[in-house]
């Protein structure tokens, strides 16, 4: 009689706590891996949470058709699927930081620091590599995207979902301009939510970060009566991070 295979024993998750929760998904640290993380449903008899996950699955199976490995230069590889005793789990990279902890979302770090010029210029190479890769992304907020600190003062941005804009992916296949005046109407949305939390207008037209915060920072002093009041984190450029 040929043996039987074993039954594919669950990963466990049950008792650990996740380093990350949404309001649809939880994110746990792989128990075999510290170097992959498994997303799982934050509630199991939600169907807009299950969802989530489906939709993360198929657009990045969309973007894989694509054949372009520089997509994938500011998106976690998906390793697959895997069952856990919290239900399905969505397997990815886990990116941590140089000194080994792991990288948080953009948003976080702007409100607890400002922006720093190497962050600056970590947020133009997303713009600029989202323009490239002609990519239309559901919502590119900096509570979507990672900052992962590579040492020094050197950082990259990564999103880590939401990666397709499926109401307007269609229309963005008809006509090359319009996708492009899409993916610019998405990025200046991008700006509104990383000027939020410091309290200053995002950049306009072809201004970037430097210039938005100079001008902010200048404006503030104006109104406060001299050249140095009103000085704050939100209005200065840092010099490090690190």
């Amino acid at each position: 009689m040929p043996d039987e295979p074993y039954p594919e024993v669950p990963l466990s998750l049950v008792g650990r706590e996740p380093f990350a929760k949404g309001g649809k998904r939880h994110c746990y640290v792989h128990p075999d891996d510290p170097d992959l993380c498994v997303k799982v449903v934050a509630r199991a008899d939600d169907a807009r949470c299950h969802t989530e996950q489906r939709q993360d699955l198929e657009d990045y199976a969309v973007l894989k058709k694509r054949g372009s490995d520089a997509v994938f230069d500011c998106i976690p590889p998906v390793e697959g699927v895997v069952q856990t005793d919290l239900g399905a789990g969505l397997v990815m990279r886990l990116y941590r930081d140089a000194d080994g902890r792991i990288s948080r979302p953009l948003v976080e770090l702007i409100e607890e620091r400002g922006l720093s010029a190497s962050l600056i210029g970590a947020i133009d190479e997303l713009k600029r590599w989202q323009r490239r890769e002609r990519l239309l992304t559901r919502d590119t907020g900096p509570h979507n995207v990672l900052a992962v600190h590579r040492g020094g003062d050197e950082w990259k941005l990564v999103i880590i979902e939401d990666w397709l804009n499926r109401r307007h992916r269609w229309l963005a296949r008809l006509h090359r301009v319009l996708a492009d005046r899409l993916i610019d109407r998405e990025l200046r949305k991008f700006d509104r939510g990383v000027a939020r939390p410091m309290r200053v207008p995002p950049p306009r037209g072809t201004d970037g970060w430097q210039v938005a915060i100079h001008s902010a920072g200048r404006r503030r002093r104006m109104r406060m009566g001299g050249p140095r009041a009103g000085m704050t984190r939100g209005c200065t450029i840092r010099q490090d991070m690190g």
